[in-house]
């Protein structure tokens, strides 16, 4: 995992949004055969987050920390890096769409890690000035709860999705 450049450590202290291209060397292949067979395994429990019908929706996968030890690594680091109090609705989920699809803008009750696992997909993210941050596989973007944002998936995409509640130990 690459976090050693300063500035983005800090960025992500201060609860800025951040993106850190190729944050992780992905060496698995992330398809839609293995979240059926992550599914399949581990009964999950899989959401309908758009109602545009069946495979033009998006979906979510939660709680999966502890079906790859990949998530679980992801999950833990974070956690512990940026020093957030452990809350029992922290978790790692994933968000997968079939097709190309824009999401309605929101923001997230909690701080949010999000890491391509596959596809490309942008986040429009709303501040004084609209940005717009391309997530591929490996590249990661932090954005802090209370920020808006929506979803453009520019492919069939699965991204990783790792949330804390709590707050930081360290105050920020």
């Amino acid at each position: 995992m690459l976090l050693n450049n300063k500035e983005q450590v800090e960025s992500i202290q201060n609860r800025e949004v951040t993106y850190v291209k190729n944050f992780a060397s992905l060496e698995r292949e992330y398809d839609f055969n293995l979240l059926s067979r992550l599914m399949e395994e581990n009964d999950l429990t899989v959401g309908e987050k758009t109602s545009k019908g069946i495979l033009k929706d998006v979906f979510q996968i939660y709680n999966v920390s502890n079906t790859l030890q990949e998530f679980k690594t992801f999950f833990d680091f974070l956690g512990k890096f940026f020093k957030y109090e452990k809350d029992p609705k922290d978790e790692v989920d994933l968000f997968f769409s079939f097709v190309s699809q824009v999401g309605r803008p929101h923001l997230d009750t909690e701080d949010i890690f999000i890491i391509g696992l596959k596809g490309t997909t942008i986040y429009r993210v709303f501040d004084n000035e609209n940005k717009d941050y391309c997530i591929e596989k490996g590249d990661m973007i932090f954005i802090p709860k209370g920020k808006m944002h929506k979803v453009i998936g520019m492919t069939p995409r699965i991204i990783m999705s790792v949330g804390f509640y709590g707050r930081r130990l360290n105050g920020r």
